[in-house]
This record gives structure tokens, sequence and C-alpha cells, in this order.
């Protein structure tokens, strides 16, 4: 059965697979298990994937604006 919701400051955390901030805990604990070399490999490509869509965004920016 599914763990009821609870209220921690004013945000509800959905369920135990959350930390009090809606962190998914899992996800985190996945990263941890990983060796280093190839966590690291996966936030480098996270870091460069959200440096693509902001250069994307600022892309679209800029054809809207000329």
């Amino acid at each position: 059965m599914p763990e009821e919701a609870t209220y921690t400051s004013g945000v509800q955390v959905g369920s135990s697979l959350e930390d009090w901030r809606g962190v998914d805990i899992g996800q985190i604990r996945a990263q941890l298990a990983l060796p280093v070399k190839d966590r690291v490999s996966a936030m480098v490509d996270a870091a460069n994937r959200i440096v693509q869509m902001q250069e994307h965004a600022t892309l679209v920016r800029q054809a809207k604006v000329g």
C-alpha cells in the first residue's frame, strides 16, 4: 500500500522516494552506486545538455527579436 502524502514546511512530499525538498532519493542512490568515473561522466553529460538547452533558448530569443 502506498505511503500517504505528508507535508513538511508547506511542501507536500508524495512518497518515501523523495526527501523533504522533493528530490528523488532513488536517483541519488543510483548515481552513488556508479563508479566515480561513470558518475562524473553522467554529470558532465547532464551539464552539457543544460548548456545546449541554454544556447538554443538564446538563439530562439534572438530570432524572435531580430
